[in-house]
């Protein structure tokens, strides 16, 4: 998201984020700098931590987890902030600091859990914070010609109602990029590839024939994709275990690289990976977001906000 907003001519002044590993990428990409902080945990985060003043903060972005979360438990997160309520920490910073709009992105099914309760009551509470909503599923296939088959919700705020009215979801655009631009045209290591090497090896061998497609080993199945897009990534890609995405080249049959995962969320190729066990950086890239789908949010945000009208 830092990434996407800088292009539209942000700065970004504080960063928070609990991941050890996910830190060692994101300084190795942005080094530490006087203007810039740094707050581990989201709960720990308060006003004082801004050099703007409340109300003075331009955007807040935020991913939350995205682990269905149920009623009773949002809440009772409302009423008692312990056991790490992401989503109750972020309203509490609607509440203080203000900011004059937001981006929050979550999985497309956090709007039909639990019948559509769940976020209903979500965006009840977002708009008890002062905020004008709107919110909408984008596609990174679809809005941002990255051929991932990647469906998110995205919840935008905006304090001015005027400028939430002006505020438009990106129009969907022609995919013309295929896997082929995000795979790498390289030689890959032998420990990517899947021959011989798994009990499922011959299964998969033989059901992974097309090159211009990205298959997924289902536990038990091949799938493949039908759109010839590249499916969506998850945290748990590469670890042998659900939905690892599978191609075919002249040696044989393997799963993405961590910088073919980058490359399908539109990450530029500038983009640094440290040295991290693969598992690491398949969890990163597969929790992150589409660079090129937020960046298209960010400049209509952008847009709105500097129209003052």
């Amino acid at each position: 998201m830092r990434i996407a907003f800088e292009k539209a001519g942000g700065r970004c002044v504080l960063t928070s984020e609990i991941n050890e590993n996910a830190l060692k990428t994101y300084f190795l990409n942005f080094p530490k700098t006087d203007d810039h902080k740094l707050v581990k945990d989201v709960l720990k985060i308060s006003t004082l931590d801004f050099d703007p003043a409340a109300g003075k903060l331009d955007v807040m972005v935020a991913g939350f987890p995205c682990q269905p979360y149920s009623l009773a438990g949002l809440r009772l997160g409302l009423e008692d902030d312990r056991g790490g309520e992401i989503f109750t920490a972020l309203l509490r910073l609607l509440k203080t600091v203000k900011p004059k709009s937001f981006l929050l992105e979550n999985v497309k099914g956090i709007r039909s859990h639990d019948e559509g309760n769940t976020f209903t009551f979500m965006l009840e509470q977002l708009t008890k914070c002062g905020y004008t909503l709107r919110h909408e599923t984008l596609n990174s296939m679809t809005h941002a010609n990255v051929p991932q088959n990647r469906e998110r919700v995205f919840i935008v705020g905006f304090r001015n109602s005027d400028q939430a009215a002006k505020f438009e979801f990106p129009r969907k655009k022609n995919l013309t990029r295929t896997i082929h631009d995000c795979l790498d045209a390289g030689e890959i290591s032998d420990e990517y590839y899947y021959d011989g090497k798994y009990p499922a090896s011959k299964e998969i061998a033989a059901a992974v024939k097309s090159r211009d497609t990205i298959y997924q080993w289902r536990r038990h199945y091949v799938r493949e994709n039908k759109s010839n897009a590249c499916p969506t990534l998850t945290a748990n890609m590469g670890s042998g275990g659900h939905n690892v995405p599978l191609v075919r080249d002249d040696k044989g049959v393997r799963k993405l690289t961590p910088r073919e995962t980058a490359n399908f969320q539109g990450f530029p190729k500038s983009f640094k990976l440290p040295q991290l066990a693969n598992s690491h950086l398949y969890h990163q890239f597969g929790n992150s977001v589409t660079v090129p789908l937020i960046e298209r949010l960010a400049k209509q945000m952008v847009l709105v906000l500097k129209d003052q009208n």
